[in-house]
């Protein structure tokens, strides 16, 4: 049960702290970060534009019933993130330009693997979505220039950086994967990258009114970029086996008063990658090699009521894919769902969550494997179900305990649908 106490280590913080005395001002319950302004450095080095953020993220599941292995001792998995904007703007005079910098570590193991999913069949959407993408090694998360033309519309950024933080993006509230980030990056993953991976690229950005906006980009695929078998992947900025490249386009209509007058987002993109290496890119099937693959996403948000300030009142989401049959093991994807912030009045920022997902296997890749006496799927999609609670007992850290259901686990029956609970924990440094 050690792992699951490392889980609980924030929690135990905050006990621990509500008995010390009020002027440890490193440790303020009213205060925005744990370690708190550094004697008033923090705020002097932000007004000259030095801004750092950096945060502990821990999620701990445990298998209570079904998949392969129930009431099998928690698993915890762990991510530390340290990052830096400079507003050169006021540090260099250099107008509208932004460096951003992001170095992350992964450590532990998941739930999902070691105790949900079939042997020959890996669980789709991962419990815990601190796992994974080299989770033992660290990374080069974001390193980049960006350049805001003002008055114009035109943004333009560069460098080291993943796709999803431009596409098809949504928020992570839920500690299921399938829930978190863009669903681009789940499902074709081989080539689009999600935090913590990065890959070279370009983008922009143009804003033709403040409501609608087009995006495109231009990114260097490289195998090295998602695999991090060693530590010095995950640090490299070397592009030796770079094959091809990935190019997204999206456009963005966000409204300020829509659905009741309330402001929203609504996406439409797709995605067309070059890589023509076969190891890299070939039919999912036959194994022969392939010159492209392509996929397309919708990715809404939409506050539905309101009651005092701010985002207060029931939001919904929702993100659709699909994916080319020829290279993709998943086809499509549908995920929804709603979450409700200031639940108690006086808890504005905390929300109730609640998200569905269904992940579809391509029927191509399905038959080939059901040919094979060895496999049997028994389905055709795997279902993921998500209640969560997120919970500021202060700024700097936050607790989601909540509760998982996945059916068809890896989309196959040949283990039991998973009911997992799980506690996600945040400590912002």
């Amino acid at each position: 049960m050690g792992k699951f106490s490392r889980a609980l280590l924030p929690a135990f913080m905050l006990i621990a702290m509500t008995q010390s005395h009020a002027d440890e001002k490193a440790f303020d319950l009213k205060g925005q970060y744990f370690f708190g302004d550094w004697h008033g450095k923090r705020t002097e080095l932000a007004q000259k534009g030095y801004k750092f953020e950096s945060h502990l993220r821990a999620d701990s599941t445990y298998l209570a019933d079904g998949g392969r292995n129930p009431h099998a001792d928690p698993e915890v998995a762990s991510q530390l993130w340290l990052g830096t904007t400079l507003d050169m703007d006021k540090i260099a005079g250099w107008d509208g330009v932004t460096i951003n910098a992001v170095i992350t570590a992964r450590q532990g193991q998941s739930t999902g693997p070691r105790n949900i999913q079939d042997p020959n069949e890996p669980i789709l959407g991962n419990v815990q979505g601190a796992f994974g993408r080299g989770n033992q090694y660290s990374r080069i998360t974001t390193l980049t220039i960006e350049k805001e033309f003002k008055d114009t519309g035109l943004n333009l950024k560069a460098g080291r950086m993943a796709i999803g933080a431009d596409f098809d993006f949504m928020p992570c509230d839920f500690q299921n994967m399938s829930f978190c980030a863009a669903q681009m990056g789940k499902w074709q993953n081989s080539i689009w990258k999600n935090a913590p991976a990065a890959q070279w690229g370009a983008r922009v950005r143009y804003a033709w009114t403040p409501e609608w906006v087009t995006s495109v980009g231009v990114y260097s695929f490289n195998p090295d970029d998602g695999n991090a078998n060693q530590e010095s992947q995950g640090m490299s900025l070397d592009m030796d086996n770079a094959d091809g490249v990935t190019i997204p386009v999206e456009l963005m209509w966000a409204p300020k008063k829509f659905i009741n007058d309330l402001s929203g987002t609504y996406r439409i993109g797709a995605m067309y990658n070059t890589s023509d290496d076969p190891k890299n890119q070939k039919d999912i099937v036959t194994s022969q090699p392939e010159d492209h693959s392509y996929g397309s996403w919708i990715a809404i948000e939409q506050q539905l009521t309101s009651h005092g300030k701010g985002k207060s009142g029931l939001h919904a989401f929702a993100n659709l894919t699909w994916h080319d049959k020829t290279t993709t093991k998943v086809d499509s994807s549908q995920q929804f769902g709603f979450k409700y912030y200031g639940l108690f009045a006086n808890r504005p920022n905390e929300s109730l969550g609640l998200g569905f997902d269904r992940i579809h296997l391509n029927k191509r890749f399905v038959d080939a494997k059901n040919a094979n006496p060895k496999f049997n799927f028994d389905g055709s999609a795997e279902y993921d179900i998500e209640l969560n609670y997120q919970y500021f007992p202060t700024q700097w850290l936050m607790l989601r305990p909540n509760i998982q259901y996945i059916i068809n686990p890896g989309s196959t029956n040949n283990v039991g649908n998973a009911l997992v609970l799980g506690l996600s924990s945040k400590l912002t440094f």
